[in-house]
């Protein structure tokens, strides 16, 4: 099959909503409903994958069966082989497995416990949530003791609020959470998952106060002020313009006291910074990024948003630097990868420009369904004088239907270079009108959109009737 070219997809996409800024954070996608516990390693279980692996199923079987007998904590036999098949997708085998552990014990809580858990991350929450309240049920039965009814319960409310705050009943998932929370008071994650809850039911007060608890029983989450921040960022992106504008506000205040209240915390300093980035205030978060630096010298966070705040300069060999550092000790980390391609692409040594090129390619074939390694791909092609090669590469970036802001910039420059002006100045123009979202080339952007203007052919008037 035929990959879309950008010049294709150019003239038949719909670019209003289709051109965003990276998304800023928003609550934390639900947890799925817990699956059978993970107990210690076990040397019959690791002896029954051992089996699976090499397709032994009723080997692997009847090992995990003497195993359970000994540890009746381990989970089920045929839902630990599910397990395995989902770890290596095959999810139909996965689910005859698990279908055959519930027929042979119809009142046991786990199965229908799994059976909900890969419901919900299929996206299937009517069937997770009936399965939950089925084990809801099951799990009340006299059959178990009590340290195991209590240890269901919480899986299943665990499991409900997961479904319930998916669907967008957030009084439902607070309930359950509150539930959760009368058992265990004292959990500071619990409770900042409840005041995220809260938040989206409309009472930002409630929630920072619930914040506020849960970072006193666990001083190693966000303080309040930058959760509250991430909050109000996160309704913006969904609120009416007029009301988006004073949710950014409410945000910005809640980083001001964040790194005001908190002035020895890296990451009230590094999220604050980055903010200001997506805001085009690219001199103004150089404070925070200064700050962040001396309390966090050698955080690969630090570093990262470092990087990316010499990108924003257009000081790529300083961001070069920063990046292969976190490469070299995580050579898997995407976002150094992408953002060290940038840097190398522009570096202007051809060499370097090579080295993207190929980074990038890497890139992609290890998330071949994500958009932003075509991205940056198609732009290193660009940058190397290959403009066919990179116009392939962004046209599968441009396929998924939203590009970030700095893929829209790549766009424009592909389609200046193939005299495409008109279609060039759309996506230039709708990215730049775009006040918010990282965006590295924004200064660029600003300077050429005159310019290229003067390229778009003018409308003659239609001749009259």
């Amino acid at each position: 099959m035929t990959r879309p070219t950008a010049l294709t997809l150019a003239l038949t996409l719909a670019l209003a909503g289709a051109i965003g800024g990276q998304p800023p954070p928003t609550p934390p996608t639900p947890t799925p409903p817990a699956k059978p516990g993970a107990p210690a390693p076990n040397p019959d279980v690791e002896k029954a994958l051992e089996l699976f692996k090499q397709n032994k199923v009723p080997d692997a079987l009847e090992l995990l069966k003497k195993a359970v007998k000994a540890n009746p904590a381990l989970p089920l036999p045929k839902l630990q082989i599910a397990q395995w098949c989902l770890q290596t997708n095959n999810g139909q085998v996965a689910r005859q497995f698990i279908e055959q552990a519930i027929a042979e014990d119809r009142t046991h809580v786990e199965g229908y416990l799994f059976n909900g858990n890969v419901a919900f991350n299929e996206g299937r929450l009517t069937e997770a949530i009936l399965n939950l309240q089925t084990a809801e049920a099951l799990a009340k039965e006299p059959r178990w003791d009590a340290e195991q009814k209590k240890r269901y319960l919480r899986n299943v409310r665990d499991g409900l609020a997961s479904c319930f705050s998916a669907r967008r009943d957030f009084d439902a998932a607070k309930e359950y959470l509150r539930g959760m929370l009368n058992e265990d008071p004292k959990n500071g994650p619990l409770r900042q998952r409840l005041a995220e809850v809260v938040f989206l039911t409309g009472k930002p007060e409630e929630a920072f106060d619930e914040l506020t608890k849960a970072f006193a029983d666990d001083p190693t989450l966000d303080p309040p002020d930058l959760r509250m921040a991430a909050l109000w960022q996160g309704k913006s992106t969904t609120s009416e313009p007029t009301v988006a504008a004073a949710d950014r506000q409410k945000a910005e205040d809640h980083y001001k006291k964040a790194v005001t209240a908190h002035a020895k915390n890296a990451k009230c300093h590094r999220e604050y910074a980055v903010w200001l980035m997506e805001d085009g205030k690219t001199d103004a978060a150089g404070l925070y990024v200064e700050a962040m630096a001396k309390i966090d010298p050698t955080g690969r966070d630090t570093a990262a948003a470092k990087a990316l705040w010499h990108l924003h300069r257009k000081e790529y060999p300083a961001a070069e630097t920063l990046l292969e550092g976190i490469m070299k000790d995580a050579p898997g980390d995407s976002f150094a990868t992408g953002y060290l391609c940038v840097a190398l692409a522009e570096s202007g040594d051809e060499k370097k420009v090579k080295r993207a090129v190929d980074l990038a390619d890497t890139l992609v074939k290890q998330n071949q369904r994500a958009p932003l390694p075509y991205a940056v791909l198609g732009w290193s092609l660009l940058k190397a004088g290959r403009a066919d090669d990179a116009d392939k590469a962004l046209g599968v970036a441009l396929s998924a239907g939203q590009v970030n802001l700095d893929t829209a910039y790549y766009l424009a420059k592909l389609l200046d270079a193939k005299q495409k002006y008109e279609d060039a100045h759309r996506f230039l123009k709708e990215a730049v009108s775009s006040p918010h979202g990282l965006f590295v080339y924004r200064q660029d952007a600003k300077a050429w959109l005159p310019e290229l203007a003067k390229k778009v052919p003018e409308k003659k008037d239609e001749p009259k009737k």
